[in-house]
């Protein structure tokens, strides 16, 4: 029985050992698995769902072939679907349940789109003819989607294959081979330990049987004893004459004691010893066999044990991945809105792209006086004070140019996590040209539109600029005072009354610095208008451009308004054949120097305002302010 057993044991660690060294060799998951897109209906774009990315752990590679020059570009899957918009496109959603086959959906829509090339909401984009191999890797924490394309007017390609990296972990592998080893141990042990030979000579089966003759006799006189005492009533003490009955053990002789003595001595021993080393066996193959239960158990539980993943997805199992349609919630990588509303809206580097590309837009504006070189990239205010600068300068050569753009010394930036249109981001940047920093403010307008310079402030000397969290910030509604002592449209009309009237109601309230000017200066401008200019009565008004404002909350729980104001200078003769004369700037716009029915200059400000949180104590300070001359007529 011992030996079928031990053999059993080995057997059965063999085939253990063998499955284990199996999941590690010959039945080994593969390291990848590739799904290839099925054919569909033809669309301008291609969106690739972000979910794809973390369906499993890895790098996700992806080859694209088509006719001619395409591109790929990755994008926050919130800025990809604004982007696509209405447009006819297909979505790479998911992988069928095999693994083999990518699930493409169409949505119908608009033909043609524009091309996506530079558009300022891809955070990376590669370009290829023919053919293109992609390693899809995250730019940075959140969930990215990809748009594919050509030039918006002709379908996006459609022989698209994507390797996913497989899970090929085998956590039963190493347990089975411990396992089998320990089962082979245990045979082999159960044949080497043997009992001894003793055992089996003097031992007794136990309920009788034959055995030794002197095991016989000890027995038999035994059960004469046993018998002897189980007489009813007992034994009674001999009478006279009579001779007691032999119940007793009769006196042996020292040749027939000797030999009974050493049966019963070694008899006992030897049949518990025999006992024992039975017992022995069996605990070491329950201890090995025990030992090996135990640590699968413990390697069963570890690999059951989901790993960390950045998406927080599932454990991924060696089998082909399953489908994962975009409304599953289940599927990893699935962003909330909360995640996607935390993210700002650009990352450094697509900040430093942006602005580079706004400078040399500037600079090829400024070289050629050509406002036309400005459009792709200025808009609103900037736009309007560069073509008059430039109109005027083209006449009057002494005329200061507007200060330059530079992107090269970048101070700080301040970018928004609001996801919606228009957003607004803000650069304080100081190069070549710059004799004081600048605030640069950023608008786009929509997902198809690039971010567009809108205002160019100088900051007051000696001005601090507030601290606002590089990690994007919340901006408000110029209507909003949540949280401030002011909303960002009374502080500008704040300042606007500030700089009408020398004895404002803001006086106190909002201030600038002992070393900053602007209010100073343009409060000793326009007194000096009034008493130089005898023969005509003058009006100042500043007036907030409420389509300009833009404002960003502090580190400190306040706020940085950032606007424009419509300066208005408004002069008329006090009596008849009185005239008025305005300078040679002014003139080149409104087409001559003097008039004798009046005159309207129009200045455009723009200013930057840090507004204090509630409850603060503090007035409002002026941060950065310039004004630039934008019209000129006769009445």
């Amino acid at each position: 029985m011992r030996f079928k057993t031990a053999v059993a044991l080995v057997l059965l660690g063999l085939l253990t050992l063998l499955a284990g060294i199996g999941q590690k060799t010959f039945w080994a998951p593969p390291e990848t698995i590739t799904a290839t897109a099925p054919a569909g209906t033809a669309a301008p774009l291609t969106v690739f769902d972000e979910k794809l990315r973390t369906l499993h752990p890895g790098t996700v590679k992806i080859n694209v072939k088509g006719e001619g020059s395409f591109m790929l570009a990755a994008g926050r899957p919130d800025d990809v679907n604004a982007w696509v918009g209405k447009t006819a496109h297909n979505t790479v959603a998911g992988v069928s349940d095999d693994g083999t086959a990518l699930q493409l959906t169409h949505t119908d829509g608009e033909a043609t789109a524009p091309s996506p090339a530079g558009s300022d909401l891809w955070v990376t984009t590669e370009n290829a003819s023919g053919e293109m191999n992609y390693s899809w890797n995250a730019p940075a924490d959140g969930d990215w989607s990809l748009l594919l394309a050509t030039d918006g007017t002709k379908p996006a390609p459609s022989t698209i294959t994507m390797t996913f990296p497989n899970d090929t972990s085998t956590p039963w592998a190493i347990p089975f081979m411990v396992l089998g080893g320990l089962l082979i141990i245990a045979g082999v042990a159960l044949l080497v330990i043997k009992p001894k030979a003793g055992n089996r000579r003097s031992g007794t089966p136990t309920g009788g049987g034959e055995g030794s003759p002197f095991a016989r006799r000890a027995q038999a006189k035994a059960a004469a004893r046993r018998g002897s005492r189980g007489s009813t009533g007992g034994t009674l003490p001999a009478g006279p004459g009579e001779t007691a009955p032999d119940t007793a053990p009769q006196p042996a002789t020292p040749e027939k004691t000797a030999p009974e003595k050493t049966v019963r001595e070694q008899t006992v021993p030897e049949q518990k010893r025999g006992a024992r080393t039975a017992r022995r066996t069996g605990v070491v193959v329950a201890v090995l066999t025990a030992a090996a239960v135990t640590g699968t158990s413990v390697a069963a539980q570890a690999s059951q044990t989901p790993a960390p993943s950045p998406s927080a997805s599932a454990p991924a199992s060696s089998a082909p991945a399953a489908s994962a349609p975009a409304s599953a919630s289940a599927t990893p990588g699935t962003s909330g809105p909360d995640q996607a509303a935390d993210a700002p809206v650009l990352l450094d580097a697509q900040f430093r792209r942006v602005l580079e590309q706004v400078a040399g837009a500037v600079d090829a504006g400024d070289a050629a006086k050509d406002a036309a070189k400005l459009q792709p990239r200025v808009a609103q205010s900037e736009l309007e004070v560069r073509t008059q600068n430039y109109k005027i300068r083209s006449q009057v050569g002494s005329y200061e140019a507007r200060m330059p753009v530079r992107s090269t010394k970048l101070l700080t930036t301040v970018v928004t996590n609001k996801r919606s249109w228009p957003r607004s981001v803000m650069a304080v940047t100081q190069g070549e040209g710059n004799v004081v920093p600048q605030v640069l403010t950023l608008t786009q307008a929509s997902p198809r539109d690039n971010y567009k310079l809108v205002s160019s402030t100088p900051l007051q000397p000696g001005a601090t600029f507030p601290a606002i969290g590089r990690g994007g910030t919340e901006t408000l509604a110029p209507s909003d005072k949540s949280g401030l002592l002011y909303s960002g449209e009374e502080a500008l009309a704040g300042l606007g009354d500030r700089l009408t009237k020398a004895d404002s109601a803001f006086k106190d309230k909002l201030v600038e610095g002992q070393s900053s000017p602007y209010i100073a200066d343009t409060l000793a401008y326009q007194a000096d208008v009034v008493t130089s200019g005898v023969n005509g009565t003058f009006a100042f008004t500043h007036k907030v451009a409420p389509e300009n404002t833009v404002v960003f909350r502090t580190a400190d729980g306040g706020a940085l308004v950032l606007g424009r104001l419509n300066f208005s200078f408004d002069g008329t003769p006090k009596a008849e054949g009185d005239k008025l004369t305005i300078g040679d700037d002014a003139a080149a716009l409104a087409g001559g120097k003097e008039t004798s029915t009046g005159m309207v200059l129009n200045f455009a400000e723009s200013v930057a305002v840090y507004v204090p949180p509630a409850g603060s104590k503090d007035p409002m300070k002026l941060v950065a302010a310039t004004r630039g001359l934008v019209g000129a007529a006769f009445k």
